[in-house]
């Protein structure tokens, strides 16, 4: 069993809301003060829709939301930014964390941009940092919902690929979603990071492009995406995921999965040599007990209805 994340002791608290008694009305407004404080912080969020990009790039702060709190964007790849340039994928996101030991619950975070065919890429959460929680959270979008840095050194073309948001860069990442709900479409769970995904809800939304869960670039010898004892389901058909990178790694286990999960369960991406990527399915649930290629490894598949 996962560990369950639980919230830790912060040294100061600050409040986020319309109300009065609020010390701030927008999120972003309270980071920045937290960043001139010593020590840890805790930033409480009244309920409300906050139109805001949130960027952290500090240690040890806390953001819990009491109520129904929604953070929104819609930032897509194809627009360009103030200077006039495309703006690209990894200057989407709603929520940008850079930083480690940050701690998150009850917030919904959403980008807003729209579908993957229309708008690009357009990334709800962007993480280059660890020992990161999410709890009770909810992540929105449609493509690239939640980025794992970090992100393979190059491109396909050769070139570097790097976010200019990034200030500093972790060898290791990983982070932590427990009860959470994620919903997208395209790669929507993706990147280098190790991350645990305990007791969640994945769903894939419809969209006219091909649905895929996750697209990891797991740097060598490192954790990669585990699922424990969530829940899958999709509007339309999906595969589990793609290697973004060769050395992709993405475990599900005891995970419950809907009719709309594809036959072959997984995609190569065109890979040459599968031999390096590493997906496994283990003591998972389906409605249609599954066959899978040589390259992929499962075991214990049980059937759903059985369960039941």
């Amino acid at each position: 069993m996962a560990c369950v994340p639980k919230p830790p002791f912060r040294q100061h608290r600050l409040t986020v809301g319309s109300s009065e008694d609020c010390q701030f009305k927008q999120i972003q407004s309270a980071i920045d003060f937290a960043d001139k404080l010593a020590g840890s912080c805790e930033i409480v969020i009244d309920e409300g829709i906050y139109a805001e990009t949130i960027k952290i790039y500090r240690n040890q702060l806390s953001l819990v939301g009491k109520g129904s709190v929604e953070i929104v964007a819609s930032c897509g790849a194809f627009e360009k930014d103030e200077q006039g340039k495309v703006r690209g994928t990894f200057q989407t996101a709603t929520l940008f964390i850079n930083g480690e030991d940050i701690y998150m619950e009850n917030i919904r975070v959403a980008n807003q941009a729209g579908m993957g065919n229309q708008v690009g890429q357009a990334v709800a959460v962007y993480l280059e940092g660890t020992n990161l929680s999410f709890v009770s959270c909810l992540l929105d979008a449609y493509q690239d919902t939640l980025c794992l840095g970090p992100l393979p050194a190059k491109n396909k073309t050769g070139l570097p690929l790097e976010s200019p948001w990034v200030k500093k860069s972790y060898p290791v990442q990983e982070s932590m979603f427990y009860q959470c709900d994620i919903s997208g479409t395209v790669d929507f769970i993706f990147g280098g990071g190790s991350a645990c995904f305990y007791q969640c809800r994945i769903h894939c939304k419809n969209s006219p492009q091909t649905n895929y869960l996750t697209a990891a670039s797991t740097p060598l010898n490192q954790k990669g995406l585990i699922f424990s004892d969530c829940v899958i389901s999709g509007d339309k058909p999906y595969y589990l995921g793609r290697p973004w990178r060769k050395y992709a790694k993405t475990l599900f286990t005891g995970c419950r999965f809907d009719a709309q999960l594809v036959d072959a369960g997984w995609h190569d991406w065109q890979l040459t040599d599968r031999s390096t990527v590493h997906y496994r399915e283990e003591n998972c649930y389906y409605t249609k007990l599954p066959v899978r290629d040589s390259w992929l490894t499962i075991k214990g598949a049980k059937d759903y209805e059985e369960e039941h």
